[in-house]
């Protein structure tokens, strides 16, 4: 694939007082229809720093700003003329070719699972943002406020076919899709001294996908996951969404259960909305002479997650849940006849063939994602600071306690996630060594700047072993040569 752009941009100001910046880019795109492969996308941004105005300059807010701007982003896709290949033969987990061609002079091919729009157009993202950044009392109080919206259309990606047709998929334009954003902050900063510093700062964001029309006659589309359950884009949903086999349920929504007390499975459907109502973020530094202590707190609220590690637990008999194997489990839901379930399952037996009925029913694996995190915790201490040489050390532990909604698990532990190995080691130590030596003026040697980085060995300990040299010539009014030494030390619990 080849991009060839062109980009310019104008940028203009008054008086330190009013901004304005236009840029324009035009792609020429190879990987798209020869009729489309080329577009053009521009930006717009301005802002006001109202406390310029001499009439609002005051002792109560010293610095208030608006800002809005207006941008689009073109995105090509990646079509290809439509194709034979080799067939191949595969399952749900695997796929290969066991018959190798040519055999015996004859080479077999099929035509390719997914065909391609040879109308197929460039996707489009407009965006919309404002915003207002307001200093109270000399910054002892900062507030901002941002909107956005985007409106994203001609969106790219594969629509099923009928088997009828001769392929699976079909990679074309259909799809609509408006994301709706408020993003508020707030900080203080009470204690402003020279041996003291305090300040604190919130951070609150809702984030709102929603899919306006996907491709004429498609309701969803699968964006990845098994045969049950997905993650699907549903029309008129938020997006995205957990697809699967939920609960059957009566017409006022309550689950129902058979003539033996179990949960019946339903038909496939939309089980769980995975976007959060909102996430909110706290962090605060205090600084007390030479000692400085930050800590981190995140929370999620809403949002709902499938855990198939939870069910499996439950299933095998290895979750605390199904400790007590002689004891009795009532399901809540109702009867058909619209009556309270009252129906006990007792014993090992019986609680096996329970929990394999909700083994087989996706939504009972799905849980509420909200919770509560001391993200991270930190210390540093200054030992010596002179004009040349710098001395400190620091700790730092990260996921310290969390509050979830989800059992047994912490919610953002998952199959590729970097967040598990924090788990692992989430305690450490170190000592940073910062060295300044600085040169003579218009010295015309040569000058090394060495930097000794902290390397991640499979021991406890960290100290480092790459040295990067830059080397430059010249003459300089001040020249210096650098060398930091970070030393650290994990704590496995």
């Amino acid at each position: 694939n080849r991009t060839v752009g062109f980009f310019g941009n104008v940028s203009a100001s008054y008086r330190n007082m009013l901004y304005l910046t236009v840029t324009g880019r035009q792609d020429y795109v190879s990987n798209m229809p020869r009729n489309n492969r080329s577009f053009f996308y521009p930006s717009v941004s301005a802002g006001f720093i109202l406390t310029e105005l001499d009439e609002l300059k005051n002792d109560v807010v010293n610095y208030a700003k608006l800002r809005v701007s207006y941008a689009e982003v073109g995105q090509a896709g990646d079509f290809l003329e439509n194709y034979y290949s080799t067939p191949t033969y595969g399952g749900g987990f695997y796929s290969l070719t066991p018959i190798m061609y040519p055999i015996k002079g004859t080479t077999a091919y099929t035509p390719y699972y997914t065909i391609f729009d040879p109308n197929l157009k460039p996707q489009n993202t407009r965006s919309y943002e404002i915003g207002a950044d307001v200093n109270f009392f000399d910054n002892l109080i900062t507030l901002n406020y941002t909107y956005s919206r985007q409106n994203v259309k001609d969106q790219i990606f594969s629509v099923p076919l009928a088997s009828s047709t001769g392929a699976s998929k079909l990679l074309t334009n259909g799809g609509k899709i408006h994301t709706n954003t408020h993003e508020f902050t707030l900080g203080f900063n009470p204690i402003r001294t020279k041996n003291i510093n305090w300040d604190f700062a919130f951070n609150w964001t809702k984030i709102d996908n929603y899919v306006d029309e996907l491709a004429p006659g498609v309701e969803n589309i699968s964006l990845g996951g098994y045969v049950t359950p997905q993650v699907r884009a549903s029309a008129g949903e938020k997006f995205p969404v957990i697809y699967g086999v939920g609960f059957k349920r009566d017409a006022n929504g309550n689950r129902l259960v058979d003539e033996n007390g179990l949960p019946i499975a339903g038909e496939a459907q939309v089980i769980g909305k995975v976007s959060p109502d909102f996430l909110m973020g706290f962090n605060t530094t205090l600084r007390l002479w030479k000692c400085t202590i930050s800590a981190v707190l995140d929370w999620k609220q809403g949002g709902q997650m499938y855990s198939r590690t939870t069910g499996l637990a439950d299933y095998y008999g290895v979750s605390k849940r199904t400790e007590n194997r002689e004891g009795t489990i009532i399901f809540d839901g109702y009867k058909t006849d619209g009556t309270k379930n009252d129906i006990a399952i007792t014993g090992a037996n019986a609680q096996q063939v329970y929990y394999s009925r909700l083994n087989d029913i996706d939504e009972s694996s799905v849980y509420d994602n909200s919770f509560i995190k001391l993200r991270e915790v930190a210390v540093n201490y200054k030992i010596l600071q002179k004009r040349s040489i710098e001395l400190s050390v620091n700790a730092f532990a990260r996921n310290i306690l969390i509050w979830a909604q989800l059992p047994d698990l912490d919610p953002e532990a998952s199959q590729g996630n970097n967040n598990m190995a924090e788990r692992l080691f989430p305690f450490a130590v170190g000592c940073n060594i910062f060295v300044i030596l600085k040169s003579g003026m218009n010295d015309p040697s040569l000058i090394r700047i060495h930097r000794l980085q902290r390397y991640r060995s499979s021991a406890a300990l960290y100290l480092i072993g790459n040295i990067l040299c830059q080397i430059f010539k010249g003459f300089f009014s001040s020249l210096a040569v650098i060398f930091c030494i970070h030393l650290y030390a994990d704590i496995v619990f």
